[in-house]
This record gives structure tokens, C-alpha cells and sequence, in this order.
């Protein structure tokens, strides 16, 4: 007697043997009961999940000698004709051959005729999105309206290519890809009917390398079966299928968790030696870390990843070391696999991917954490807002690629309206402070983002025309008010004012010219931004006045002049620019004493790297 595959030897007889499609055989069953059965139904799903299976049992349930019924017999002649593919009410037709309009006008003439042995004639379409449009045009007619005695069933793994008229005349069931679990469960099965044994590993590789299909998991176990004598172990079936065991592949893991290059070069080898494809080595590696990032945020992760129990502890330890790293370790693998699979040495690709992977950091900087909570608690009430920038930008240009950012002058201890100090001489790498009129190219962020600033800047020279009028301070009439002996700092008190009056944000790009006790004069670097102060200079005034708790003379003027050295005489927006460009400064310190380029150095010898680009932040 000729061998019997396994996939046809443990072929669904009734619809409780159909795994993982019980959405489907429920309906079925249901509409069966209660004598609600449609006249045609569309199986589409993917391959080897039982399209064609439950087509034949739905076929058996209303030929059976006490059909209508939802559990057929398969003992009757016509059951059992059905089951050998020899019943004539029972047709299966290749629609990827039989696809012209001929083939289906031979079918609507022979539609016509009642069915020999059965109550009702089945006409199975497979592949039936391979029909022609004049096939399907010849179709519908009869498909809308067919004789008492016939059904149609269409079966196919492209349920969009089918024209909308098709569609709209048929009932469409989706048929899902098996879970693994219920892979290994029902290969189990079958291992356990064969009396043969096996390790649970070797099962979990095998329907993990099914991807969902009952058929192709059954036939790779055919293949392996073929090739084992005695138990069936996770080390024959990882040889006999090319793919890499899963011990491999948590070593392969645990050292890119651990930042062990050297291990994980010694591990690839290994598989290279052994004669696994490195491209399905990247795929389950690729795999295996969108477990782990599917362990950090799921409580409960195991019905959605392709691991049993056992191994749930050693991948929860991973993703633990992992924290922070995940995601980019998953979007770097991506990169990696795709490369591997183009490349015309994909084992050297493999590993320089691999030894990348062992020293990603976490991208996510002290620096930027604290700015999110400072913008958080900038939106609390009562705490002090961050106002969006009007204008340009001037952070402190790069020296060097290595440079440090250039130290700021210490305040001036002379009150503010005092003669300026001597300026401190710059130091030899740094350029002199720009002025106000600097072009930058800046790049928008969001409105709870902390200003950005490009890298390209052209510094220009300033230039004040002769003839623009300097105003001279408005001379009002003197208030018995008390006059401060020193008033606070010019940013702490603009900070306070935004905090309490969100409306005069034109202050955080106001410069104080004169900051003295009973005289304050502002200078904006705009005429539009002056335009805007002068429609506010009362409120302005009044806000100074309740912050200071004194009396004051406040007057608004034009000032295009460079940036001040003392930063006490820098706008708030100025304030808040050279923090950004510092903090970008060292930003890319940071990336060129990155531990990667030690790592790659001591596996490659000398290796030369691009200078780090930092990437400015868009919300």
C-alpha cells in the first residue's frame, strides 16, 4: 500500500476536526441547524487553513443520508464518495485552469441537472480570483439566482482581486492563520497517533516554521520525520529544515543584551559552519527581539508570542536587560535583515549588523527627559509657561566636531544701568557673540517642544543705519510710589509676568537696556516686535509695576545691536536658545565618545568614522 501523506491522513472529517477555525464552523453549523443556508460562500483566507477542508464537509453535511445535519456521518456512500473525491454531485474545479468563459458556460448547462445520489450538487472554485473578467461576467446570472438543488463555493487566498459584482452575491467567511500553540498542539497529536516521540522544542520549530498554515506544518513534519530514527529531537529538525534551533538563537540574544560582540560573532559562525541560511537566521533573530519588545509592555505575553512556557523566563530576563533598548534594537535588526538579504556577502553584513546591535545605547538622553517635565510643569497652572519664539535663533555655533561649548562670561556684579564692564576677552576657537540679525536656518517644532535650532548658521555683520532715531525715555509725571534701593533679576521677574500673563508673551524676546530702580527701558531687535510691544505698553507697565511693587518709567525702543556678553543683559528667548545649542553641543560629545566606536575598533582593528549629525526634534 503506497504511504499516505500526513496531511491527507489527518484531514478534517467534520467540522469539530477543523483547528482554529471555529468563527467559521460554528456559522456553518448554526445555519445548518436552522435551515439557513446560503446558496453561495466565499472561503478566503491563507494557504493550508482549511478552505477547501470545510468546503467538502459542508458538502458531506448536506448530501449525508440525514442531511441537512451539522456532524455528517462519513459512513454513508455519500459521505464517503465525498471524502474519496469521487462523488459527480461534488465538483471541484481548478479555477486557475479552468479560468475561460467557456469553462463556466459548460458549468451553467450543467448546472441544470438534479444530483445523482445526494439532496444537493456543491461546486467547489478554488483559486477562483484566477477567473477572467468574462468568466466572472458569465457567472453572475446563475450565481444570483441558481437551481434549488446547487451551491457554489469559492475558495481563494486574494479575496481582493474579485470584482465587486462577485462580492455582493456571495456570504464571505475569513479563515485566520493557525496560532502556533495550536500548531504544536495538533502536531502533537498526530506525533502521539504515529507512536512515535518527539521533544516539544522539536514541534515548536516546526509550526513556528508553518507560519499558520496546517498543511505546510504537516508536511515540514513529513520532511522531518523522514530523516529521524528514534525520538524526534530540536537539533534534527533544526538540521533537516536550514532554520536556526531556538537555543541559537536566545544565545544570539542574550549576547546582544549583554553587549557581547565577541559571543555573538561565535555564535553566527557556528551557524555559518553548520550550514543554516543566514537571511532565515536574520528573520527569527528579527523575531526574537519583537518578543522582547512585546514582553516590556504586555503583562501577559505569551498567547501572542511564538514561545512555550519554559522559555517565557529566559525572554522576560532579556527584555529586562533590554529596557530602553527594544525598540531601536528591533528597527536596527529590520535594517540589518534587509541588507542581509541583498547583500552579495550577507555573512559580513550579518555580523557587522550584530556587533552594531551590542552597542546601542538608549535613545533617550537625561537632557530630553528633563525638558519633557519641564514642559510638563510649564502647563500646570501657576507655573511658569515657555513661550514659543516670534524670531530667529542664535545658539552658539559648533568650533569643531569635538569642540567644547565656549564658556559664558560670569554676570557683571554693576547693576544693570551702570557703565558696561570691559567684555572678557573670547576664547582663541570661539567666534565673537553674533548679532541679532544672524541667518539661521531653523527648523519648527510644536507648541510644547523646546526651540531647535539647524546647524548651518552664516553670521553677518551688523549693520546700524546712522539715521535710525534712538526714542528717548517718556517722561512721566513723578508718583509718590516707593523707589527700590536694586530691583531682581530682568529674567526672573519676565518669567514671573508670563507665569501670571500668558497675553504679554513679547516679553520673552525683550532685551533690558536699562534696568535700574524707577527707569526701564526694553529693547526688541523688530519693528514688528517693538509694534506689538507699544500696543501693550500699559499693561506692560502695570505687570512691572505689581511684579516689582514699586513705581516705574518703562519705555520701549528699537535695538538691532549684536547680542550682548553678559548674559543678564540677554533676552529670555536668548536665554532659552544658547540652553538648546549647549545642550546639542554636548549631545555630540556624547555621540563621538560613543562605546560603540571602542567596540568596533577592538573587532575591526582601525576604523574610521563619520563625524555624528545631530537630528533636530520636530513634535
Amino acid at each position: 500500500m503506497s504511504y499516505l501523506v500526513l496531511a491527507r491522513k489527518y484531514r478534517p472529517q467534520t467540522f469539530a476536526d477543523v483547528i482554529g477555525q471555529e468563527h467559521v464552523t460554528r456559522t456553518l453549523q448554526n445555519a445548518i441547524r436552522r435551515g439557513r443556508i446560503h446558496h453561495a460562500f466565499l472561503f478566503c483566507g491563507g494557504r493550508g487553513t482549511g478552505k477547501t477542508t470545510t468546503a467538502r464537509i459542508l458538502a458531506k453535511a448536506l448530501s449525508c443520508e440525514k442531511a441537512p445535519t451539522p456532524d455528517p456521518c462519513n459512513v454513508c456512500p455519500a459521505c464517503v464518495e465525498i471524502t474519496q473525491g469521487s462523488s459527480v454531485d461534488v465538483q471541484e474545479i481548478d479555477a486557475a485552469s479552468q479560468n475561460r468563459v467557456e469553462d463556466i458556460r459548460e458549468l451553467r448547462e450543467a448546472i441544470r441537472y438534479a444530483p445523482v445520489r445526494g439532496k444537493k450538487k456543491l461546486y467547489i472554485l478554488d483559486e477562483v480570483h484566477m477567473l477572467s473578467t468574462s468568466a466572472f461576467n458569465a457567472l453572475l446570472k446563475t450565481l444570483e439566482e441558481p437551481p434549488p438543488h446547487a451551491l457554489f463555493v469559492f475558495a481563494t487566498t486574494d479575496p481582493h482581486k474579485l470584482p465587486q459584482t462577485i462580492l455582493s452575491r456571495v456570504q464571505r467567511y475569513d479563515f485566520k492563520l493557525v496560532p502556533t500553540a495550536r500548531l504544536v498542539e495538533h502536531l502533537s497529536y498526530v506525533l502521539t497517533q504515529e507512536g512515535m516521540a518527539f521533544e516539544p522544542a522539536a514541534l515548536q520549530l516546526v509550526a513556528r516554521e508553518g507560519q499558520g498554515s496546517v498543511r505546510d506544518s504537516l508536511s515540514l513534519l513529513d520532511q522531518v520525520l523522514a530523516s529521524t530514527e528514534g525520538t524526534l529531537t530540536e537539533a534534527q529538525a533544526s538540521a533537516v529544515l536550514g532554520v536556526a534551533d531556538r537555543g541559537l538563537i536566545v544565545g544570539l540574544g542574550r549576547a546582544i543584551v549583554d553587549r557581547d560582540p565577541a559571543q555573538a560573532l561565535l555564535l553566527i559562525d557556528g551557524a555559518y559552519g553548520r550550514g543554516f541560511d543566514l537571511l532565515q537566521l536574520a528573520k527569527t533573530l528579527l523575531g526574537h527581539l519583537r518578543d522582547l519588545l512585546v514582553i516590556s509592555v504586555v503583562k501577559d505575553p505569551l498567547p501572542l508570542l511564538d514561545a512555550t512556557p519554559s522559555e517565557l523566563e529566559e525572554l522576560q530576563a532579556q527584555s529586562e536587560r533590554a529596557r530602553g533598548r527594544a525598540e531601536l534594537l528591533f528597527h536596527r535588526m529590520l535594517r540589518v535583515a534587509e541588507e542581509t538579504s541583498r547583500a552579495a556577502l550577507p555573512r559580513y553584513v550579518l555580523e557587522v549588523g550584530v556587533v552594531e546591535l551590542c552597542a546601542v545605547e538608549a535613545m533617550q538622553p537625561i537632557g530630553e527627559l528633563v525638558d519633557r517635565l519641564e514642559l510638563l510643569e510649564e502647563r500646570l497652572p501657576g507655573s511658569s509657561p515657555r513661550p514659543r519664539p516670534a524670531g530667529g535663533e542664535e545658539p552658539r555655533p559648533f568650533v569643531a566636531s569635538t569642540a567644547r561649548p565656549a564658556p559664558r562670561p560670569a554676570p557683571s556684579p554693576a547693576p544693570i544701568g551702570a557703565a558696561p564692564a570691559a567684555a572678557p576677552v573670547p576664547a582663541p576657537a570661539v567666534s565673537a557673540p553674533r548679532p541679532a540679525a544672524s541667518v539661521a536656518v531653523a527648523v519648527a517644532a510644536g507648541p510644547a517642544a523646546a526651540p531647535r535650532v539647524a546647524e548651518h548658521v552664516v553670521p553677518v555683520v551688523p549693520v546700524v543705519p546712522a539715521d535710525v532715531p534712538v526714542e528717548k525715555p517718556a517722561v512721566v509725571d513723578a508718583t509718590p510710589a516707593p523707589v527700590l534701593q536694586e530691583l531682581p533679576s530682568f529674567h526672573q521677574t519676565v518669567t514671573q509676568i508670563l507665569a501670571q500673563h500668558p497675553t504679554l508673551a513679547i516679553l520673552d524676546d525683550a532685551r533690558p537696556v536699562t534696568w535700574q530702580p524707577g527707569l526701564v527701558v526694553l529693547g526688541f531687535d523688530k519693528d514688528t516686535r517693538l509694534e506689538q510691544a507699544e500696543w501693550k505698553r500699559s499693561a506692560i507697565r502695570e505687570a512691572l509695576t505689581a511684579v516689582l511693587g514699586a513705581e516705574l518709567t518703562v519705555d520701549l525702543q528699537l535695538d538691532q545691536a549684536a547680542r550682548p556678553a553678559d548674559p543678564t543683559r540677554w533676552s529670555l528667548h536668548e536665554s532659552h536658545t544658547q540652553a538648546s545649542s549647549d545642550e546639542k553641543l554636548a549631545r555630540k560629545r556624547e555621540a563621538e565618545e560613543h562605546p560603540a566606536r571602542r567596540l568596533l575598533t577592538e573587532a575591526f582593528g582601525a576604523v574610521s568614522f563619520l563625524s555624528p549629525i545631530v537630528v533636530d526634534e520636530v513634535s
